[in-house]
């Protein structure tokens, strides 16, 4: 590219030559005609003038040749350079375009393709003659083309380029191809607006694949939920009908934890997933009772302070039990979360719980939540050994017990979202059945 416009030394000094032979033609044939049309004859009179001084209009002559000569070739000289630098840059620019894998394209006010490089060519599956001059909208469904024009009037007003977007094309053979792209404005030589032009990247198999692993997880979400179930359910089917009890657990600690998610304490902590997990895991907190004995576990009658103990080693059991499933797996999981609430679900917020009397934020949070929703549900419920409460009663057992049974901030929580506890416990009421086991 560079010896192609390359000036050679001639070709560089021509314009001085040429102003040269001029200025000395000029003067020999000025010359030449004072020789042979003048009377007297006298050549160096003719060739120099009669006087000495004339050669100076001469000389000056010569000059302005020069100088005219000298400034010309240095202005020819210049374009040409600056010709060869624009062409290498072009070309430059275009092989870079060429080689990127992303799409580049450009297209005028109104939308029709006015260059495009071979990666934009190939994500639509057209030759550049097919391509070339055809509008945009040829390639878009209705909701796609008004999603870029949103797009183009939003960069046409700030003068910016605008942030990634994703809009679906339809290529040669009928599919869509989801496309992310940028739109810039560009501007002609006189800085009008000219056009639009973008990088367009062909993310459908990327996304395809986002989309297959999404059901992936949600397919393992549900396949673990349903195994916890299974799992916790165990511990309640020594009795003919278990009720919904579990399921109710799931629901009052979810909306719980929701409902601190939003305090500034808390906004952190508690993540999506920290959710997902307390709701998981919550069906978790009485899984030790499978190592309680039945003359226990379903006696009819208060239990006395030597079986109270026993009864009350089913956190502990629960706690080990998940503990060794856990070691198994590699960093925090849902199983975190269920030991926290199986082994500190009894503790309460003065110290005055089991296992191990824990006191106020001591308590993991996970287990601070299942402390309120379990006995919630224990106490609108029908057991063994008492009819069921109403909400309003247990509202007020809850109030008394803040900052003593209870977290002052989950009692707050609860409160604000008491209605949707209400709703759950009408909705989901257990059969006449379910009354067997003790919930201590």
């Amino acid at each position: 590219m560079k010896e192609a416009f390359k000036i050679n030394p001639f070709e560089r000094d021509s314009m001085v030559l040429i102003g040269i032979s001029l200025s000395v033609a000029f003067w020999f044939i000025e010359s030449f005609m004072h020789i042979f049309l003048s009377p007297g004859f006298s050549f160096s009179e003719n060739l120099f003038g009669a006087n000495l001084y004339d050669i100076y209009s001469r000389v000056i002559v010569l000059c302005l040749f020069l100088i005219f000569g000298s400034h010309v070739q240095y202005t020819i000289n210049n374009r040409r350079k600056a010709e060869s630098a624009l062409r290498e840059s072009e070309e430059k620019y275009r092989s870079i375009l060429e080689s990127i894998e992303e799409g580049y394209y450009e297209v005028d006010l109104n939308g029709n393709i006015t260059f495009f490089n071979d990666s934009f060519r190939r994500i639509l599956g057209l030759s550049s003659s097919e391509l070339l001059g055809r509008n945009q909208k040829e390639f878009l469904s209705e909701e796609n083309l008004k999603k870029i024009i949103i797009e183009a009037k939003k960069v046409f007003k700030t003068g910016r380029p605008n942030s990634l977007f994703e809009v679906e094309y339809v290529n040669k053979n009928g599919s869509n191809r989801i496309i992310e792209a940028s739109i810039a404005l560009f501007t002609d030589s006189k800085s009008n607006p000219a056009g639009f032009r973008g990088i367009a990247r062909d993310v459908t198999e990327k996304r395809i694949m986002e989309r297959k692993l999404i059901e992936a997880d949600k397919k393992l979400q549900a396949a673990r939920g349903a195994t916890i179930l299974g799992l916790a359910k165990l511990a309640e089917y020594r009795d003919m009908d278990t009720g919904l009890h579990l399921e109710r657990m799931r629901e009052y600690s979810k909306i719980l934890a929701e409902a601190l998610s939003d305090l500034p304490d808390y906004k952190d902590y508690i993540t999506n997933e920290y959710i997902d997990d307390v709701f998981n895991s919550s069906i978790l907190h009485d899984i030790g009772k499978v190592g309680i004995p039945d003359s226990i576990l379903l006696k009819p009658t208060t239990l006395t302070p030597e079986e109270f103990e026993i009864m009350k080693s089913h956190a502990r059991l629960g706690g080990e039990a998940i503990e060794l499933i856990e070691l198994e797996t590699k960093g925090q999981s849902f199983l975190t979360i269920g030991r926290e609430i199986a082994y500190y679900h009894h503790e309460k917020w003065d110290g005055s719980g089991y296992p191990e009397g824990l006191k106020g934020e001591a308590i993991p949070l996970s287990a601070r939540l299942i402390a309120l929703a379990d006995v919630y549900d224990a106490l609108t419920s029908k057991r063994v050994y008492k009819e069921s409460y109403s909400h309003e009663k247990v509202k007020e057992m809850i109030l008394k017990a803040r900052g003593k049974h209870f977290a002052p901030e989950v009692v707050d929580a609860f409160l604000a979202q008491e209605e949707k506890f209400k709703s759950i416990r009408l909705n989901m009421q257990d059969s006449d059945h379910a009354c067997v086991m003790h919930d201590y």
